[in-house]
């Protein structure tokens, strides 16, 4: 069944936006073995036009609408964006020869089945918004920049052991990995109100990194008895399913139907793969996928919680009903063991927030966090666990590779062989779960963030102390409101006392007092006030009234926090944009836009698609894969990507990814192996950012200066003569959304 345009959509999208998680494999040593490779490139550069391919919309032509709906609504505004990588994945098989196998106290003869994975993927991100807009009230001068880059590769190399009858004994994987993230944002110009009079200057920078790395990790698999899943999978027939699933089901709850063998006999249906069974006294008829005798009972124990199976013929003579297990086991696996080396970092870093003004101390949210670790270590005596599956479809199709065609089937399933891609997840896992002592990234960033939250907090805003004859808390968590709670005993019950208490801050000024009489056993909360921050302490005595003496004294401190109380110049400025033209602008902004866009309308080229995985039936390993698409118009089917296909043209209408395979994807795989820094994956000669550096300099220097205004008009004039070299179909669409908004707030307004 074919799928609804919308799940080719988010095809579309894996293909475009995920692609940076599949880059391109490891080229194999001999010349003379035979390799079946394939994968894909993509060039980050050329989003932009693939994404106008796909929707019909001219991106450039949308950015200066916007730019120039802004400029007649008033507001100066230019974006620049550049992006630059590329992504690439190849999966290479074949056979390596043969080996004797240590198995079960004995060897055998098998040959090594091997998969290479390589994934390379690296890019770049620089974004600038320079903007500015003013009135007789308020005003704003600023230019917002971002750059993110990052890479993610993977290499994995996977040995698959089966002997002459297809039989699958287990498998070793060797893999590494490198994620790496950076991310930068500055905020400079100024806002402003009074006609200028009113200025507040910006300059917020914040930087943060993310690295994590498994250096090496390899493990290994072994069969309790050898899988003969590559045997059903030859059996497999178009239009059929097949599960695989290594490791013994978790069995929760069992409804298991008791029938006394005095009355009842179940027989085996083959026909119908299920068992009769026949109560002859009532001459009546049961049917249940599985059953087990117990003879010492005389009683049938039957279910449906197993489903139904062949495989069920013999269960008569099973035992998971006593043994509370479930016969759906199928492979099982030896304890399994592994080692593993990673690396991991961190870094954050906020500086320039406008502390001053939003009521906290200068230089207060000047903070950073930085942290790094190193993890070696191993596992052993692990259960492993894999569930797979396939969906194929009926038909065929002949794709070519190298000039020889090769029939092939669609199917639903993992590129990857399956044994290869529960082991890729389950090697990771040990691998970033680490030793039981070594710091995670989660643990990490958690810790980073506890460090900064305490470079920002002054001090605990409670305290408590006990005595001989009395208990104090403390608790100024709000300044208006500080709880003050006191508990005493052991006192003269004859005698009068009294509770004296004194609030002072931290320069020794009194802030507020309390008392009042208290007996033996006796409780009471006060609640206190405060018009200072920062260090508070309570003095609290207990006299003896009666005799003129002090009983017990204590004092306690506790920090008041400071509450955001903006200042003056920051209300100034809110009540300048309150009072200003700036809903009646970004109206007529909106309006504008509105206007602009009414000439364009979205033209995707197809109307339905799906992506599928290319299966060789004849020698039962995945071969490619495939997306193809239609539109209602055409009622024909295209390869969008993949291979050459005898049933599906070349699709009009293009993306720039690059499918490889054979030969083509072999020579790409040697090409690109050593690749794995981001100077070796990111072409910063082709990263032109010259333009977005530029622009965002002058704005600067013209703060600097006292000279805003004028760099908005040289740059706009610039843009025309196409000063972008990109411009994110996400920022573009957000650009839409928000003008769209304010035209719709006005429309219900109206």
């Amino acid at each position: 069944m074919r799928k609804s345009f919308s799940r080719t959509t988010a095809v579309l999208l894996a293909a475009l936006l995920c692609a940076s998680l599949l880059p391109q494999s490891v080229a194999a040593d001999e010349t003379t073995t035979d390799h079946f490779a394939f994968g894909m490139e993509y060039d980050w550069s050329n989003m932009n036009a693939d994404f106008e391919s796909m929707t019909g919309l001219p991106m450039d032509d949308i950015l200066a609408d916007i730019m120039q709906s802004a400029d007649d609504a008033g507001i100066d505004l230019l974006l620049l964006e550049e992006i630059t990588g590329t992504s690439s994945m190849v999966i290479d098989q074949y056979e390596d020869g043969t080996t004797m196998l240590d198995y079960d106290g004995s060897t055998v003869e098998v040959t090594k089945h091997v998969t290479e994975l390589t994934v390379r993927h690296g890019d770049i991100m620089d974004m600038a918004m320079i903007t500015e807009w003013s009135d007789a009230r308020a005003g704003w001068d600023l230019t917002i920049s971002t750059s993110m880059q990052g890479i993610f590769n993977v290499d994995a190399f996977y040995i698959e052991y089966r002997d002459s009858s297809g039989l699958l004994y287990g498998h070793d994987l060797e893999m590494s990995m490198e994620a790496d993230q950076s991310f930068e944002f500055d905020l400079q110009g100024s806002l402003e109100a009074d006609d200028g009079d009113s200025v507040m200057p910006l300059n917020i920078h914040m930087e943060m990194g993310v690295d994590y790395a498994v250096t090496n990790a390899e493990s290994s698999i072994l069969y309790t008895q050898p899988s003969d899943i590559y045997q059903q999978l030859s059996a497999l027939e178009g239009g059929e399913d097949l599960g695989w699933e290594v490791g013994e089901d978790d069995v929760d709850f069992i409804y298991w139907d008791e029938l006394d063998g005095s009355e009842w006999s179940c027989t085996w249906n083959s026909g119908d793969e299920e068992y009769e069974c026949y109560h002859a006294q009532y001459d009546y008829y049961i049917y249940m996928p599985y059953c087990e005798y117990y003879s010492g009972f005389d009683a049938y124990f039957c279910t449906y919680d197993f489903g139904h199976d062949s495989a069920w013929e013999d269960s008569l003579g099973w035992t998971h009903y006593f043994d509370n297990t479930s016969p759906n086991t199928g492979d099982m696996a030896e304890p399994h063991g592994g080692d593993f080396s990673t690396t991991t970092g961190f870094d954050f870093e906020l500086t320039g927030l406008p502390a001053e003004e939003l009521g906290f101390p200068q230089g207060k949210w000047d903070v950073s966090a930085t942290d790094s670790t190193t993890d070696t270590g191993s596992f052993s005596g692990e259960e492993y666990r894999c569930e797979m599956g396939i969906e194929l479809f009926e038909g065929t199709q002949m794709i070519t590779t190298d000039g020889e065609q090769i029939e092939v089937m669609q199917a639903y399933t993992s590129p990857l062989p399956w044994g290869m891609t529960c082991h890729i997840a389950n090697l990771f896992l040990h691998a970033f779960e680490g030793t039981p002592d070594a710091p995670t990234l989660a643990d990490m960033l958690e810790d980073s963030t506890e460090e900064i939250a305490e470079s920002l907090d002054s001090g605990d805003d409670y305290a408590s102390e006990y005595g001989d004859n009395m208990y104090v808390e403390l608790e100024t968590s709000n300044s208006d409101e500080i709880r003050v709670y006191v508990e005493a005993w052991g006192l003269d019950s004859n005698n009068q006392y009294e509770l004296d208490l004194i609030l002072e801050d931290s320069d020794g000024n009194t802030k507020d007092v309390d008392s009042a009489p208290f007996y033996n056993y006796d409780s009471a909360s006060f609640y206190m006030q405060t018009d200072e921050w920062g260090e508070h302490c309570l003095d609290a005595r207990l006299k003896d009234v009666t005799n003129g003496n002090t009983v017990e004294q204590m004092t306690l401190c506790a920090n008041v926090p400071q509450e955001m109380e903006p200042s003056d110049l920051l209300v100034s400025i809110a009540e300048g944009f309150g009072e200003s033209t700036l809903d009646n602008v970004m109206e007529n902004f909106g309006e504008n836009l509105e206007y602009r866009m009414e000439d364009y309308e979205a033209d995707v080229p197809y109307d339905d698609g799906d992506m599928f995985i290319l299966w060789d039936s004849t020698n039962n390993m995945v071969v490619g894969f495939q997306m193809v698409v239609t539109s209602d118009d055409s009622n024909m089917w295209y390869t969008l990507i993949g291979p050459e296909s005898d049933s599906y043209g070349t699709a009009p209408s293009q993306i720039s990814v690059t499918y490889f395979s054979g030969q083509q994807a072999i020579a790409q795989e040697a090409e690109i192996e050593d690749d794995s820094t981001f100077e070796d994956l990111v072409d910063l000669t082709q990263h032109n950012d010259d333009i977005i550096d530029d622009a965002v300099e002058e704005a600067i220097a013209d703060y600097n200066d006292g000279e805003s205004g004028e760099s908005g008009e040289e740059t706009e004039d610039d843009t025309e003569g196409g000063l972008l070299p990109f411009i994110s179909p996400v920022l573009t669409m957000a650009m839409i959304a928000v003008a769209g908004l304010v035209a719709s707030l006005k429309s219900r307004k109206d």
